[in-house]
């Protein structure tokens, strides 16, 4: 790696006196670690779009290739192939590129976050942390990793990006317990949750566990405070990364959430005394690029998903 470094600082200085850019106009160094080409292509669009709105300085860490493989794009965009590259050599050249005055964010799109050395070694010395454990895995292996992470290592501020997702349903959530409906959120007996992959599910179990103080009791059985149970069923269909569905049962009532044919808006229907009433709501989905810019700046002190992280984690530990 160290072969390389002053051949990438060289073409830095060359674009910096070719094109005159400004240096003090960045506003961080964003790391993004990936080791999969069709991740490493999405990520590339994603940050190229965030680092319009906020000028950045760039480090792509692509560990599919190796470490010839290095260019610079501009005034702040680097490349470089990691395949072979040891921790302390990935984080002294990181340290090396990365700018002296701005906060560093570590985008770590890889499995391993609680074992692999090279995560170890680059978080030293970041600011935040952000990940995205169902572009990993469907299923919950990787939610698992980042649940045994932050339970070891509570200090670093972290974000996921699947449960920044959730926010158009949290909203519908709230929508329909608002007023005189709030009192039914107690006599909850039944949640059920269709979407493409597990992680969003059992993140937002765990934000109503968090936020209703329901504790893990057995495998898809929650129970509240008073001891009063409550089951859930986990449903996989749709699109990975999106949820489709949401239902919600109470003693009296059924509410349901569910996205309309041109996933455009979401329905909301309420069932009580065998009456129906429905509306549709807007989903006010911002895009990956957007949450990718709300996990770094909002994710560092973000209470509520680090409460929501740790009821999944609990409710992970049933279903094993």
């Amino acid at each position: 790696m160290t072969l390389h470094l002053q051949s990438i600082l060289d073409d830095l200085s060359a674009s910096f006196r070719d094109r005159g850019c400004d240096a003090s106009v960045a506003t961080m160094t964003v790391l993004v670690f990936f080791e999969n080409e069709v991740i490493g292509e999405l990520a590339r669009e994603r940050i190229r779009m965030l680092a319009t709105k906020h000028p950045s300085r760039v480090i792509m860490l692509d560990a599919t290739q190796s470490e010839s493989a290095h260019r610079v794009d501009g005034c702040d965009w680097i490349e470089l192939g990691v395949k072979e590259c040891g921790p302390e050599a990935l984080r002294s050249a990181a340290a090396s590129l990365q700018l002296a005055d701005a906060p560093v964010v570590l985008l770590w799109i890889a499995r391993g976050i609680g074992t692999d050395p090279r995560f170890s070694a680059l978080c030293e010395d970041v600011e935040t942390v952000v990940y995205n454990s169902s572009l990993l895995d469907v299923g919950h292996e990787a939610l698992n990793e980042l649940v045994d992470y932050v339970e070891h290592h509570p200090r670093l501020p972290v974000a996921d990006i699947a449960y920044l997702r959730l926010g158009p349903w949290q909203e519908c959530v709230a929508t329909f317990f608002d007023g005189e409906a709030s009192a039914e959120l107690r006599e909850l007996q039944h949640v059920e949750v269709a979407c493409g992959s597990e992680p969003e599910a059992f993140y937002l179990l765990g934000w109503l566990a968090s936020r209703l103080q329901w504790s893990a009791a057995a495998s898809e059985t929650l129970v509240d405070a008073a001891g009063q149970k409550i089951t859930f069923a986990i449903r996989r269909e749709g699109p990975p990364r999106r949820i489709s569905r949401i239902e919600l049962n109470s003693s009296r009532s059924r509410f349901v959430a569910q996205v309309d044919k041109n996933e455009e808006m979401i329905l909301l229907s309420v069932t009580r005394a065998g009456k129906e009433g429905s509306r549709y709501q807007a989903i006010k989905n911002p895009g990956i690029a957007a949450l990718i810019e709300r996990a770094i700046l909002w994710g560092q002190n973000d209470r509520i998903f680090s409460a929501a992280l740790a009821a999944a984690g609990r409710i992970l530990a049933k279903e094993q």
